[in-house]
Parts: structure tokens; C-alpha cells; sequence
């Protein structure tokens, strides 16, 4: 039986019914697996020395919000910000210096995967951010690999 969708809207108008209908994509039902692959490459880059936590919420009460990441190294906490793509450089300045009054972290690691377009954004995106950010990533990187504190707050791409 092949019913359209205009004659189902007729039929259920007549009992008094509303008819909606959603669309969801076919395939994968996980839509941020290239998030979740960034994640991964972080904590496959982290010395077992770091003690990680997925999805942690800010500490202020009410607060949505979460951190993608965050590492402990003895009493130091790095909130980590994973973007795949990121697409309005200012909302996301924006974003990470929120996250910086309310974060309860000691530094941010802010993690680009390591795309063509995000290559070249990834100079400007730490001038953007301020001086706190000035950390050069090969430090940050070094740092994580061996399971040392990090010099400082930065953006890297993995």
C-alpha cells in the first residue's frame, strides 16, 4: 500500500490529529566521532602520569557547561577545549576566556585537530587569545608526552 504524505495529513486534519513527522540522518547514528577521534589523540599523547576525566562540568553551580577534557598532574588541573573545525574565531575566544573566570582550572589546553584549514588559523588563534596563550606547542606537547606540568596555557594541534 503506498500512502503519501499529503493524504495522511488529510486523514489525520479529519480526526482532529496533528501529523509531524522528523528527519534523522541515515547511517552512523554518532554524529561527533571526529570529536570524539580528537579526544582520543589527546589522551593517546597524555603519559599514563596524567589522570583524565571525560565531560567534566564547571565547578559553578547550575553551569551546563563541561569541559571536553581534563587532566590532573599532582595538584594541577588543565581544562581541555577540543574543536574539530572552528568556525567563528571571536564566539570562541569569547568561549574560552568565560571558561577562563569560571573554568576552575589552573591552565587550558585548547586542541585542534590537525586539518589544512585549522593549520592555518593555528599562529593567529593564540595572538587572539592573549599572552596567556603564548605557550609554544611543542612545549605543551613535550609536556603531556612525559607526563610533566605544562609551561603554560596554549593551543595545539594533534
Amino acid at each position: 500500500m503506498h500512502v503519501t504524505f499529503r493524504a495522511m495529513s488529510q486523514v489525520t486534519s479529519i480526526l482532529g490529529l496533528e501529523l509531524t513527522a522528523s528527519l534523522y540522518p541515515e547511517g552512523e547514528p554518532l554524529q561527533d566521532r571526529g570529536h570524539q577521534a580528537l579526544l582520543k589523540r589527546v589522551r593517546d599523547a597524555c603519559s599514563a602520569a596524567f589522570r583524565i576525566a571525560a565531560e567534566v562540568p564547571l565547578p559553578t553551580p547550575a553551569d551546563p557547561r563541561a569541559w571536553d577534557l581534563v587532566l590532573r598532574l599532582g595538584e594541577t588541573v588543565i581544562g581541555v577545549e577540543a574543536e574539530t573545525r572552528l568556525r567563528d574565531m571571536q564566539a570562541f575566544v569569547r568561549r574560552i576566556h568565560q571558561r577562563e573566570l569560571n573554568g576552575g582550572v589552573d591552565e587550558i589546553l585548547i586542541v585542534l585537530s590537525a586539518s589544512a584549514f585549522n593549520r592555518s588559523i593555528a599562529t593567529e588563534l593564540p595572538h587572539t587569545l592573549g599572552e596567556r596563550y603564548a605557550t609554544p606547542p611543542r612545549a605543551l606537547l613535550r609536556a603531556l608526552r612525559y607526563g610533566t606540568q605544562l609551561p603554560g596555557s596554549g593551543v595545539i594541534l594533534i
